[in-house]
C-alpha cells in the first residue's frame, strides 16, 4: 500500500491533535476508505508511532510525535498553524505552513495554489519573505499594503526568516486545509 506522505502525516497530526480517536472519526477525517484507514494504522502500530486499542480509539505515540517532527524538519517544513482570517471569505477554516527556504521554488505562487487545489482545497495565498517583508509573487508586492491585517497575523504566527515561504491553504474543513498546507509544502521541497 503506497500512502502519499503527505496523508500520512495528515494522520498523525490528527492523531497528535484529536487523539484518542477512533478509526471511523480517522476515515471521515482523512476522506479515505476504512481499509486503507486500518492499514495504515496497522503500519503505524508495528512501528511503535501509533497505540491502537479497541474500544478506546488510537492514539500518537511519544516515538510517533518524535517521528512526525523530524519528517516535517527534514522537509524544512518549521510550522503549520491555524489562522483566523474571516475577512478573506475563502472558506471556514484556514491553514498557513512556514517552510525555510523555499523562495526559489515559487515563481507566481499558481503552482502553490494548483496543489492545494488538488489537495481538496477551496483556493491558497503564497507569500515569500524577502528583506523583511511578505510578498505577494509575481507582483512582489507588500501584502502589507494588500492586507495589513493578513500580513500582521502571519507575521505574528511565524518566525520568519529570508527565503522563508507561507502558503495560506483555505477549506470549508479543518483537516482538507491542513492536507492542502502539507501538500503545498512537499511540492516545494520536492
Amino acid at each position: 500500500m503506497e500512502v502519499p506522505l503527505p496523508k500520512l502525516l495528515l494522520l498523525l497530526r490528527i492523531l497528535g491533535s484529536e487523539g484518542p480517536i477512533g478509526r471511523y472519526a480517522l476515515v471521515s477525517r482523512l476522506k479515505l476508505g476504512e481499509g486503507v484507514v486500518r492499514s495504515m494504522l496497522s503500519m503505524l502500530a508495528r512501528q511503535g508511532l501509533v497505540e491502537v486499542r479497541r474500544g478506546r480509539g488510537c492514539r500518537l505515540t511519544p516515538e510517533g510525535l518524535k517521528e512526525l517532527e523530524a519528517i516535517l524538519r527534514s522537509h524544512r517544513i518549521a510550522d503549520l498553524k491555524p489562522l483566523d482570517a474571516p475577512h478573506l471569505k475563502m472558506g471556514a477554516f484556514n491553514v498557513a505552513v512556514q517552510v525555510k527556504g523555499a523562495a526559489s521554488k515559487v515563481k507566481m505562487g499558481v503552482e502553490q495554489r494548483d496543489e492545494a487545489v488538488k489537495a481538496g482545497a477551496l483556493g491558497a495565498l503564497t507569500l515569500v519573505f524577502k528583506g523583511g517583508r511578505l510578498l505577494i509573487p509575481g507582483v512582489e508586492e507588500p501584502l502589507e499594503g494588500a492586507d495589513p491585517r493578513l500580513a500582521q497575523a502571519i507575521e505574528g504566527l511565524f518566525q520568519l526568516e529570508e527565503g522563508d515561504v507561507v502558503a495560506l491553504c483555505s477549506s470549508n474543513e479543518r483537516w482538507v486545509a491542513e492536507e492542502a498546507a502539507l501538500a503545498v509544502a512537499f511540492s516545494l521541497t520536492a
